[in-house]
């Protein structure tokens, strides 16, 4: 939802790869960061890393009510 000023409520920002970094601002105070370890095992087939981040992404979703940029 956006805020009053139009600015977006929940922003997500992401720097790809094998150890993603992310920050999620939340409001206008609350910022929260980490990084995702997408690095393969060795029984991982080809797209499981984009499974794993696509999954990470649905549940940071859910557990936020939404995700209005990137």
């Amino acid at each position: 939802m956006t805020e009053p000023n139009g600015i977006p409520n929940c922003i997500l920002a992401l720097d790809l790869g094998t150890t993603t970094g992310w920050a999620l601002r939340i409001g206008c105070s609350t910022i929260t960061s980490g990084r995702l370890d997408l690095a393969p095992n060795r029984y991982d087939g080809g797209g499981m890393r984009y499974l794993r981040l696509r999954n990470w992404l649905e549940q940071l979703r859910l557990d936020n009510g939404g995700i209005e940029a990137i």
